[in-house]
């Protein structure tokens, strides 16, 4: 333990920032992940592993709980993306599909992060007190409306043009 974090902990925390920074910037630059990008790869790697170890952290929670079922869901749609990327199931559909499960990695993952961070700062007094407080919930609900609308533009920029790389 350091910091009343355990060491593993830490890994989670400091491998899910590096994952959760690489998919935004990769989001926002690029407004798509392409797969082939070293970025990228980087990026999924890091996240299943973030994801994975978060399944290790009982210690702030004491059991299985929402945060978890959401590393299961990432876990899924990182694994799904990239059998997508390897072979087409679903014919004209697969691009889209497997666009839209890496971009819900990035929004699966800012979930418990979001509600962690609020809950731990500032150590003296944190902005949350639970995934209930409406601070957190506020987050939440633009979380939906940001991901939802750049989903909408994903899907319209995909249908109208051929972009290379997806």
């Amino acid at each position: 333990m350091f910091g009343e974090i355990s060491y593993i902990g830490w890994f989670h925390t400091i491998v899910g920032t590096a994952a959760i920074i690489v998919g935004l910037y990769l989001l926002i630059k690029d407004r798509f992940i392409f797969l082939d990008k070293n970025s990228a790869k980087f990026y999924i790697a890091a996240t299943v592993i973030t994801s994975a170890s978060s399944l290790f952290i009982f210690s702030a929670t004491g059991s299985f709980n929402l945060a978890h079922v959401l590393s299961v869901m990432t876990i899924i749609a990182a694994l799904f993306a990239v059998f997508l990327h390897r072979f087409n199931v679903f014919g004209f559909l697969n691009v889209f599909i497997k666009q839209l499960s890496l971009t819900a990695t990035v929004f699966f993952s800012m979930l418990p992060t979001t509600a962690e961070v609020l809950q731990r700062f500032p150590p003296s007094n944190p902005f949350a007190d639970s995934i209930e407080d409406p601070l957190v919930q506020s987050f939440y609900f633009w979380y939906v409306i940001i991901f939802g609308l750049f989903g909408i533009y994903q899907i319209t920029r995909m249908y109208r043009e051929e972009i290379n790389g997806i």
